[in-house]
């Protein structure tokens, strides 16, 4: 019987970073585990993410896969694909006959997007190939899912959400699953030795304004015994480091981006972590922590509030990240100890490497429809 090929397509950035970029790296390797061809397709910034699974982007079919053999001759293409006078080429890529027949090649598409961006358009294509949305970013609203639900029925389409909490209640017309994230790097951080304190805190991702990093840095002026690292890029990177510096604050430190493969020794050095994000699906960090028996503080985003089954560590407006510290410190050694095992166990049996994968593989390539 032959292999089922898969097309994983998702915006992949020039740094070869993020959540999304995490997150199609274990459900290619799990599909690949499964015995499914996996490809992966983004408009630009193809590289070797994904070991020996090739990469496209737009202008491999435009101008043909073979002529990026050449580095020269690679690099003039993209020059030339990247100018302005071909924008409307370039996002039109979907609607376009190069496209209609690279995707005519597989047995099933999966986005790893979110309803902004242009991959949409895959979905609402007339395709005769089973298109799954996998969300990597949080539902404003379930108008779209509303509108699918009238033009898409009987078309092979399906959604795939991290957790029911997503939906709030709302039921889509078209077919839908849960599936949660699991740790890429499971047996480094399950190997961490867990420890019976709570001192050092930390914060993992981009810097961007949706993780509300700025407001847990001035929680932190209220606790100068304990500390906070920060681990990650971006943009605001020199605002973080005015504010710790205005502050005069010993007890935050930033600490730069690790690569996936290190990621074990990242999470040697901190107790807990902690997600402030105003919008997340995930995020993968929640469940690494938990693999690495590491206690979690988090807002009510996403996949948290079940994935920690836990109140008491649950961010909002009447128990605010001050709150929460105060009562850690309170905590002894023991209760801690508790609550970091009882994390890991949750992992290990909802999220490991070996459930999640499973649920991949028995919803893509068991099943003939979605």
């Amino acid at each position: 019987m032959p292999k089922k090929k898969v097309l994983l397509v998702g915006p992949l950035n020039k740094d070869g970073v993020g959540g999304r970029l995490e997150e199609m790296k274990v459900w290619a390797r799990s599909l690949e585990d499964h015995g499914a061809h996996v490809e992966v397709f983004t408009r630009f910034n193809a590289g070797s993410f994904f070991g020996n699974i090739p990469v496209w982007e737009s202008a491999h079919l435009v101008f043909g896969k073979r002529l990026f053999r050449n580095s020269f001759i690679k690099k003039t293409l993209l020059r030339i694909w990247g100018a302005s006078i071909l924008k409307t080429k370039r996002d039109a890529i979907f609607t376009s006959n190069v496209w209609s027949k690279f995707v005519s090649d597989f047995d099933c598409v999966i986005l790893f997007i979110t309803d902004t961006s242009l991959e949409r358009t895959i979905f609402e294509l007339p395709l005769n190939v089973p298109v799954f949305i996998r969300y990597t970013g949080l539902l404003r609203s379930f108008e779209s899912l509303l509108r699918d639900g009238a033009k898409l029925d009987g078309f092979n389409r399906a959604y795939i959400f991290h957790d029911k909490n997503l939906l709030k209640d709302f039921k889509p017309s078209l077919p839908f699953h849960f599936i949660d994230q699991t740790a890429i790097q499971e047996k480094k951080l399950l190997s961490i030795p867990i420890r019976p304190q709570c001192k050092i805190f930390a914060m993992i991702g981009l810097f961007m304004d949706v993780k509300q990093v700025e407001q847990v840095i001035e929680t932190f002026i209220e606790f100068p015994d304990l500390k906070l690292l920060l681990f990650g890029k971006g943009e605001l990177e020199s605002s973080y480091r005015n504010l710790i510096e205005t502050n005069k604050l010993n007890n935050v430190e930033l600490r730069g981006f690790f690569p996936a493969e290190e990621m074990d020794k990242m999470f040697q050095e901190f107790d807990a972590l902690i997600i402030n994000s105003s919008e997340e699906t995930g995020p993968m960090t929640g469940v690494e922590a938990m693999a690495a028996g590491k206690l979690i503080i988090s807002s009510s985003v996403g996949a948290m509030p079940g994935r920690l089954d836990n109140a008491k560590f649950i961010t909002g407006k009447s128990n605010t990240l001050s709150l929460v510290l105060t009562e850690i410190e309170e905590l002894s050694t023991e209760e801690i100890s508790a609550e970091k095992h009882r994390l890991r166990y949750n992992y290990l049996k909802n999220c490991s490497n070996e459930a999640i994968s499973g649920k991949i593989a028995d919803l893509i390539l068991e099943e003939t429809t979605v």
